[in-house]
């Protein structure tokens, strides 16, 4: 759980943000969140990072939702920054697609390769490994090129852990594919939000009651939902204003 000195550090951010029962959401550049956290201090990373850049161009009756920009997305500071936060043996969750998968999994392991050159095999180890591949498969296609090109109906998850080895999963050992419907991009305003019944599933095996998970990439605050139903504390950033406002209360139950 968040600890006094966690707290403090938090309360001292400049930056908006609201301290709620279940964890802290901040509206701000995750820099400043990821800059004040010391070494060692979260217990798991889940995140939907904006790889690339999304705007849904299916025609619907509905405005559309905010487009996400890649330019938002700094993966080398964000790769360093989640391994010296994450706590020894801690797990991360990143989702990807097919284009973004090799290059988020090269950043990891070219970091991992620099600490080993340059620190050996000295404790405490900064970097991430590469695990697995995880992978969600929805109830719907996307779009794109209609005649040329197979329909896309799944997503990845890039499974990794701090260090060489990570904790123990809990429970019965899971499978690497997981079926949940779509959610709409008008549920919560965003349009990538992720199924809170795979996000709690992650959640389960990864950490136990009362440990903190980190969403550095928040958008629509459905870790910060999945968190709570499971009684784990949450840590959110999410850069744009209208994401926000409009997915605080999915965090305020």
């Amino acid at each position: 759980m968040f600890d006094e000195h966690l707290n403090s550090i938090l309360e001292n951010i400049d930056a908006r943000h609201e301290r709620l029962p279940g964890g802290w959401v901040f509206n701000c550049d995750n820099r400043l969140v990821f800059e004040a956290l010391p070494d060692d201090c979260i217990d798991l990373i889940i995140t939907d990072p904006p790889y690339k850049d999304y705007q849904s161009n299916r025609p619907v009756k509905h405005e559309k939702v905010k487009k996400i920009l890649q330019s938002d997305f700094d993966l080398p500071f964000f790769v360093e920054q989640s391994a010296r936060v994450l706590k020894p043996g801690a797990h991360f969750y990143c989702w990807c697609d097919h284009l973004t998968f090799p290059t988020i999994v090269g950043e990891m392991q070219r970091q991992k390769g620099k600490w080993k050159m340059e620190n050996g095999t000295k404790e405490p180890c900064h970097y991430l490994t590469y695990k697995n591949c995880l992978v969600w498969v929805k109830n719907n296609h996307g779009s794109g090129d209609l005649k040329g090109n197979y329909a896309p109906q799944h997503e990845f998850v890039i499974f990794g852990c701090k260090g060489e080895r990570g904790r123990r999963l809990n429970g019965k050992r899971p499978s690497n594919i997981f079926d949940a419907r779509k959610v709409s991009n008008y549920r919560h305003n965003h349009g990538t939000t992720k199924p809170v019944e795979i996000l709690q599933k992650f959640i389960e095996v990864s950490s136990e009651e009362g440990e903190v998970v980190l969403d550095p990439y928040a958008g629509s605050m459905g870790v910060g939902e999945a968190a709570i139903e499971i009684k784990r504390y949450f840590l959110l950033t999410e850069i744009e204003k209208e994401h926000y406002n409009n997915s605080i209360i999915r965090s305020h139950k």
